[in-house]
């Protein structure tokens, strides 16, 4: 899993404020469903999100500045651990399979 950078969060962030969308924990868990955050830092970017007075007359460039030069978004960011949710997704592009050599292939022989 990726981690969550400045980047990713000024994007959604500016679709949401683009959009109308309160910028609340809730809201926030909904279009980040695909990062595994816990509550606790959910509630703590809203928060921090919330200092930083965003309109949306900001370009997401602009949102993104004021992501980076806050302090303390920066601490919370860096502290989001990824979560493993135990699925393994392995996608092979070539022909053949990904087992590696050296395989013995039972043919009901």
């Amino acid at each position: 899993m990726d981690f969550l950078t400045d980047t990713i969060l000024s994007g959604v962030v500016y679709d949401m404020i683009r959009c109308g969308v309160m910028l609340s924990a809730d809201n926030l868990k909904d279009k980040l469903r695909g990062w595994a955050i816990d509550e606790t830092a959910l509630s703590s970017i809203s928060n921090e999100l919330s200092k930083l007075k965003l309109t949306e007359d900001l370009s997401e460039l602009a949102i993104e500045k004021k992501v980076l030069a806050s302090s303390e978004m920066q601490i919370i960011i860096k502290n989001i651990q990824p979560v493993s949710n135990g699925n393994t997704i392995i996608q092979n592009n070539v022909n053949g399979d990904n087992i590696g050599k050296n395989k013995v292939i039972n043919n009901g022989i």
